[in-house]
């Protein structure tokens, strides 16, 4: 494993002098995850940032209820921990948690607190992708606050062909999700009855097609104005 390899296409970390990224690489521990391990619990402060090598990390939180609601998925390149760098002290409300066989880099918050300092480019990017992740849990709440389950569950289903099919373009495509119904229910705070009824209104209405996770789209348009309703 060598840092040009693992650390340079990761954003946060690719605008760090050469050097600097070697110092990271002989820091490095690879943690190894089987699916559903927690990698980080809720209420813990993070023990260290970590670069999602493969697999995926789920980002959630589960009631007394035992109600799951998931905030993000984590893939291969993206870093987890970030905030810890700012405030020492901070607990996560969420926990980390494997979604299939996962291989995670472990890097130490104390030394990536020092680069903050010496490095204004990585402080910068750091920054960015603190910024990046507050829209996106805002956006969470705005969607949980103002829209109904089957309106969250159009706006889910065309922002994941936008982030994974950028190439689908009006007329009539197939997608197979990564995500059962359940995990769907997860990530739009709703139960997974709801969501199938969800895909068998968008049926009726002649938006699209569904069949477990393959799914073709018939209407990108109304699928959208479903999402803005």
């Amino acid at each position: 494993m060598h840092a040009m390899e693992l650390l340079k296409d990761v954003p946060v970390f690719k605008n760090l002098p050469e050097d600097v990224l070697n110092t990271l690489e002989t820091k490095i521990q690879v943690k190894r995850l089987e699916d559903g391990e927690v990698w980080q619990a809720s209420g813990q402060a993070p023990r260290a940032c970590g670069i999602i090598l493969s697999g995926q990390i789920k980002l959630c939180r589960v009631n007394r209820a035992g109600k799951e609601q998931v905030f993000a998925f984590l893939k291969a390149g993206e870093v987890y921990g970030l905030t810890v760098l700012t405030e020492p002290a901070m607990t996560y409300p969420m926990g980390a948690v494997a979604r299939g066989t996962t291989e995670i880099a472990e890097l130490d918050t104390a030394m990536l607190r020092d680069l903050l300092k010496r490095e204004p480019g990585f402080t910068l990017s750091v920054l960015a992708e603190v910024s990046r992740r507050l829209r996106q849990m805002t956006d969470l709440v705005d969607q949980l606050s103002l829209k109904d389950a089957h309106n969250r569950l159009a706006r889910w289903l065309d922002h994941w062909i936008t982030q994974n099919q950028p190439e689908a373009g009006e007329s009539e495509f197939m997608v197979v999700l990564p995500f059962t119904q359940s995990e769907i229910a997860a990530q739009i705070g709703t139960v997974r009855e709801v969501v199938s009824r969800g895909f068998s209104r968008m049926e009726k209405e002649g938006i699209l097609r569904a069949s477990g996770k393959r799914v073709t789209v018939q209407s990108r348009k109304r699928l959208r104005q479903m999402a803005d309703e």
